[in-house]
């Protein structure tokens, strides 16, 4: 590193202050830490990029245009520019748990369910009643079977699929996969992934009592 005279460098008053502190003493001024480029500092960047991936996603999975310009309140010629543009590196969407693992990781959970629940014709819980976990492992004791829903899940055995679990009215239950819950209890399964959703009006009873059941 090449010293310099700060006499032939620094504002004579700044010299003269410079001097109070450090005469005749060799210091170090470190470099300015980088400037944070447009939207790091608040989150806003990120959030704007998932949400364009999220776009990307809706579109490669078969929804139109105009759908997705409905859902983000966006027009039609901003999601044209989003899908038909610049490639948004997405996860590989499958019915795994290897899939859920990369989409969350990527901070778009919410999406892979959105996907997966889309492809048992069912609609996301409603973001404004209930909280989603990170993808976490659950003790199936925890959960209780639920005979009243019908839904067509039963291949998801074959594939290890995380569980969607509610939390509502202080219990875990599966309105979407009661089979395949099932067929996990009778493979003797302790505990599977799941994105647990628990309802916001419950949620500190939630995790006061059972978030220490949770590992990721």
């Amino acid at each position: 590193m090449k010293y310099e005279n700060a006499g032939d460098i620094l504002p004579a008053k700044l010299l003269e202050e410079v001097q109070k502190y450090a005469a005749g003493k060799l210091i170090y001024i470190p470099k300015k830490e980088k400037t944070k480029g447009w939207g790091e500092a608040s989150g806003y960047r990120d959030k704007l990029n998932k949400r364009n991936a999220a776009i990307c996603s809706r579109y490669s999975s078969g929804c139109s245009i105009m759908e997705i310009a409905e859902e983000f309140f966006l027009s039609p010629e901003t999601i044209k520019k989003l899908v038909y543009g610049k490639k948004v590196n997405l996860p590989m969407f499958s019915k795994t748990i290897t899939s859920a693992k990369q989409y969350a990781n990527a901070g778009m959970g919410e999406e892979w369910v959105r996907i997966y629940l889309n492809s048992l014709g069912q609609e996301m819980p409603d973001s404004a009643d209930f909280f989603m976990t990170e993808l976490v492992r659950i003790p199936l004791r925890l959960i209780e079977n639920d005979s009243s829903e019908n839904c067509d899940d039963a291949g998801d055995a074959a594939f290890d699929v995380p569980l969607i679990v509610l939390f509502d009215n202080k219990k875990f239950v599966t309105p979407y996969q009661p089979g395949y819950l099932q067929s996990l209890k009778e493979e003797k399964r302790n505990a599977q992934y799941a994105f647990v959703f628990a309802n916001t009006d419950e949620y500190g009873y939630f995790w006061n009592n059972f978030g220490k059941n949770f590992q990721r």
